[in-house]
């Protein structure tokens, strides 16, 4: 099943080496509504320009999983920066999504998941009125 999103992020990608095909469609119609019902869990709504950055790295995401490609290890000071709740639901929303294809993701792939959030989360909290003291 295809969705508004997915037929957005195909778009983006089409005239690239590797436009969305019909598996990557079915891939990401299971994790993004993970990455959505994590969303709105964590209280974060992303706007247009953050939700297409999320499906281009989902996109490359369910790639990996499915072709059992691993990233290489970032530094880990970056992880340190993002609040530790932040990574742990990352790691669950990753794990979610692999577990079913006997997948184990590295800790790269939960990074850059959370930094999407952690993004959004930012963008969220500089764009909501403050009362003035």
């Amino acid at each position: 099943m295809s969705t508004p999103l997915i037929e957005r992020l195909a778009t983006a990608v089409q005239d690239t080496s590797h436009p969305v095909t019909d598996e990557d469609r079915a891939d990401l119609a299971e994790f993004l509504p993970l990455a959505r019902a994590h969303a709105q869990v964590a209280g974060i709504d992303f706007d247009e320009t953050r939700v297409l950055a999320l499906a281009v790295h989902a996109l490359a995401f369910v790639r990996r999983v499915g072709t059992a490609e691993h990233l290489d290890p970032l530094d880990p000071e970056l992880a340190a920066e993002l609040p530790a709740d932040r990574m742990a639901a990352a790691r669950t929303l990753v794990d979610a999504y692999c577990a079913p294809r006997e997948f184990l993701a590295g800790d790269t792939e939960v990074l850059l998941l959370a930094l999407h959030f952690e993004a959004a989360a930012q963008l969220q909290a500089q764009s909501i009125p403050r009362p003035c003291p």
